[in-house]
């Protein structure tokens, strides 16, 4: 993944105390999870985000990421797919489910043996944040590493603030989504193919007024899905459209007809731009593009309330 080129000429404003959904912060910790990529994330945090840093790295999975710490909080980010990487990528194409004591239900059994070979290391660098708000972040696997990151330290009695991941996969089963209850922000860009993957369960895929939804075709399409294991999202989803808007709780059937009747009418041209869509320096440029937009609409309305 290409690291984002533009830096901020002034440090991010980040709100350490607020657990809810926050843009300033979606935007900061975006920032996060670029510097992952980064071969000295330590170095690039301090430049760009003006924090202290300690790296970590499993020499076995190559899963790795950096601690940030300041005088008011913490930030831990994993980085996500190096495409360059075998062993990220047979990490990603490894779609079984197992079971695990540090949650309920099953996840995605690369993502957990990934975490599970790193997490030492993350442990030995937990102490630097003492009792300061923590905050999760990954992009793409990252995120997925960053949700079962957060299941460990929930059972140890340290739960993190909130969780943000940016174009995140499914990670487990429905058990482990209704089971989880940390607070979660799954931010998507636009097209991004990713958080499609693994596959979710037929009937979600299905549209309830599509021609397939006879019960001959449902139960075909049913059995050809039967080989694969049954994902789920954890909740919150927080979209980006096409003009930037940012959406809270969205509802994913409408894009996800979108993604499909673009991909029909582009004949499957539509995934390259999914694949852009899926770097995270576009994340940032779509959130800042909004947070840029919002400040101009409010700068206006100011103007329009002065006497």
């Amino acid at each position: 993944m290409t690291p984002a080129n533009p830096q901020p000429d002034a440090p991010l404003p980040f709100d350490p105390s607020d657990p809810a959904f926050n843009r300033a912060n979606a935007l900061y910790l975006a920032h996060a999870s670029d510097i992952a990529y980064h071969r000295a994330p330590a170095a690039a945090a301090g430049e760009r985000l003006g924090r202290k840093a300690l790296a970590f790295r499993s020499k076995l999975t190559r899963a790795r990421g950096f601690l940030g710490v300041c005088d008011t909080h913490a930030v831990l980010s994993f980085r996500g797919t190096d495409p360059i990487t075998l062993p990220n990528w047979l990490t990603v194409a490894v779609v079984r489910l197992v079971e695990c004591g540090e949650h309920d239900g099953r996840v995605h059994r690369g993502f957990s043996y990934a975490l599970q070979r790193a997490w030492h290391k993350v442990e030995a660098i937990l102490d630097e944040i003492q009792d300061k708000p923590l905050f999760l972040t990954g992009h793409s696997m990252g995120g997925a590493l960053a949700m079962l990151a957060g299941c460990r330290l929930a059972k140890a009695g340290r739960s993190p603030i909130a969780v943000y991941t940016y174009g995140a996969p499914r990670v487990g089963d429905p058990n482990f989504c209704a089971g989880y209850a940390l607070p979660t922000y799954r931010v998507v860009n636009r097209l991004d193919l990713v958080p499609e993957l693994p596959l979710a369960p037929v009937r979600s895929l299905l549209p309830e007024n599509s021609a397939a939804a006879n019960e001959t075709k449902r139960s075909r399409l049913q059995r050809m899905t039967e080989r694969f294991s049954r994902y789920h999202h954890v909740d919150t989803l927080v979209y980006i459209d096409h003009d930037d808007t940012i959406t809270l709780n969205a509802d994913i059937t409408p894009w996800q007809a979108a993604a499909i009747q673009r991909a029909i009418a582009t004949r499957g041209k539509s995934f390259l731009e999914g694949v852009a869509n899926h770097m995270i320096v576009n994340y940032i440029r779509s959130l800042e593009a909004e947070a840029g937009a919002r400040q101009a609409g409010i700068r206006r309305r100011i103007r329009d309330e002065e006497p």
